[in-house]
């Protein structure tokens, strides 16, 4: 059994993924409407992992018999006009995600509820991932460079990334 303040953290963070979930999608969106194929890939492939995250904090609010509540989401602004500017719009998510996690451990160890603390350690695990993930997007996007064929290498390299996930 977890308190009502770690209950509200945990629903808070199962309506998080819900809502970077949306963001991956109109960001996916964003680049099918820009003809980039591999990025469009590579975002839905993403999207629907914030899904399964999402899935996962039910499960656990389930599990604990906590109440679930899900909100209305905000539409999704993504006003990138490269996909540099829309891989930085993608970072500033996952940092958000990331800061809202480690939140939730705070909590859940002020607590002592271990189990929460337990369940969380995997996420916190999976936000270093998609950081890293975002640093080395950005980083090769900077290799790669601003002439004119730019935009359709970075494409490839994302489509790329998106077979290996």
């Amino acid at each position: 059994m977890v308190s009502e303040k770690l209950e509200t953290k945990l629903n808070e963070l199962l309506n998080g993924e819900l809502e970077a979930h949306h963001i991956y999608l109109q960001a996916a969106a964003w680049a099918s409407a820009m003809k980039f194929e591999g990025a469009k890939n590579f975002l839905l492939v993403h999207a629907a992992e914030e899904l399964t995250h999402m899935l996962k904090f039910f499960t656990f609010l389930d599990d604990l018999g906590a109440p679930i509540a899900l909100k209305a989401l905000p539409k999704p602004v993504i006003d990138a006009t490269t996909i540099k500017a829309l891989f930085v719009r993608v970072q500033e998510e996952e940092r958000k995600v990331s800061q809202h996690i480690f939140e939730a451990i705070d909590l859940a160890r002020a607590e002592h509820s271990y189990e929460t603390d337990q369940f969380l350690q995997w996420f916190a695990a999976e936000q270093h991932e998609e950081e890293k993930l975002c640093r080395q997007i950005l980083d090769k996007i900077e290799l790669i460079g601003e002439g004119p064929n730019s935009q359709y290498f970075v494409d490839k390299e994302l489509g790329a990334l998106a077979k290996v996930d």
